[in-house]
């Protein structure tokens, strides 16, 4: 009957496993690493089960003396045997029962991460500290917690650190919102920061995903290398009565580029990149001219759109504010001399033409997914 259960279990491994075969074989292309029929083949050794003894048998022991223990009971039945190769997402998708199958078999099973560094096993825990990009971390750590895999979940939020990446790929990061489920990043974010930065909610919004993501990466410990060297512009409208065609938030680097980041919560979002080092300005504006329309914020506290004379409410805000800063029509803006010292940093910039700018129709918005200079 024991042996009936094993069976089935390590069915259900092949199954789990066939799901990552795509990726498994191209790893195996600049890693070493055993393929999903050899591990299965390895595991089906049969092994003395470990007995733990009884109190009248000696001494009481500690755990960590009953860890020590059965990791040289079953190392010692499977000296002989030869070494396998792991691959980081095959294992994060076995669950609670195939770990305890697993567990008897790590003292010849190495982890190979995405970069092909190697993992050895100290029973079920995992020893050293890593490096890895990190979407190679998330992709690990979503598998895991869909599949309650302890293992890999402790090593992501306590071994890893994410490698640093520059403040594009920053910015990429706060674009998309649709990247990571909102679970997995609840899980990696400690009950503290959630309270600090979220509030009482059990969820992060679907809204604020993206900035999640970017502040689970800070506290994971990575780091933005450009991030002393850089500057970010926020550009705002004082109000968002009758704006429109602007789905997302205005950001200038101080390389040129420009970007229109959907749902961005922008205090969430300069606090994180604040923490990273990222030093940024805002300026929050109630008019922008451009060269063939401009908009203004009118007593009533709407926005106008004035074109070719004539004067209509609701403002593209986004495209008319991108042609203010392409065009150097700041100057003419009466907010000019509030922001005197920010738009001379910004006169510092060189635009790179790579791309028309946007027209100035009110009727059509953004991509959902926000744009950037590619």
């Amino acid at each position: 009957m024991i042996k009936l259960s094993k069976l089935f279990l390590i069915l259900a491994i092949f199954s789990s496993f066939f799901n990552n075969y795509t990726f498994s074989q191209e790893k195996k292309n600049k890693c070493r690493i055993n393929s999903n029929k050899q591990i299965l083949d390895f595991i089906k050794k049969e092994l003395t089960p470990f007995k733990q003894g009884t109190n009248d048998e000696g001494p009481r022991l500690s755990n960590a003396d009953l860890k020590q223990l059965e990791i040289k009971h079953f190392s010692e039945q499977l000296k002989d045997s030869r070494e396998m190769r792991m691959d980081i997402l095959s294992f994060s998708t076995l669950n609670q029962n195939d770990l305890e199958i697993f567990k008897k078999f790590t003292s010849k099973i190495k982890l190979v991460l995405s970069d092909c560094s190697e993992v050895v096993f100290f029973g079920d825990t995992l020893l050293g500290a890593y490096e890895l990009p990190y979407e190679d971390m998330l992709k690990a750590f979503t598998l895991a917690s869909k599949n309650n895999n302890a293992i890999i979940l402790n090593f992501i939020k306590n071994q890893v650190t994410p490698k640093p990446i520059n403040l594009y790929d920053g910015i990429n990061i706060l674009m998309n919102d649709f990247a990571t489920q909102q679970n997995v990043i609840m899980e990696l974010l400690s009950e503290e920061v959630k309270n600090v930065f979220f509030g009482d909610n059990t969820t992060v919004a679907t809204t604020d995903i993206a900035e999640a993501r970017l502040l689970s990466f800070s506290l994971l410990g990575g780091k933005i290398l450009d991030a002393q060297n850089k500057l970010l512009f926020f550009i705002l409208p004082k109000t968002y009565k009758e704006v429109k065609s602007s789905i997302g938030t205005l950001v200038l680097d101080i390389d040129g580029n420009l970007y229109e980041i959907p749902n961005l919560n922008y205090l969430l979002s300069v606090n994180i990149l604040s923490g990273l080092g990222v030093n940024t300005r805002t300026l929050t504006m109630s008019e922008i001219v451009s060269n063939s329309s401009s908009c203004k914020i009118d007593i009533a506290g709407n926005w106008m759109h004035k074109i070719n004379g004539i004067e209509k409410r609701g403002c593209p805000f986004n495209s008319v504010a991108k042609k203010m800063l392409l065009e150097a029509n700041h100057k003419n803006s009466r907010d000019y001399d509030t922001y005197r010292a920010v738009f001379e940093e910004i006169e510092n910039i060189n635009f790179s033409p790579k791309k028309e700018t946007d027209s100035d129709n009110s009727e059509i918005g953004g991509p959902a997914l926000g744009t950037s200079p590619n």
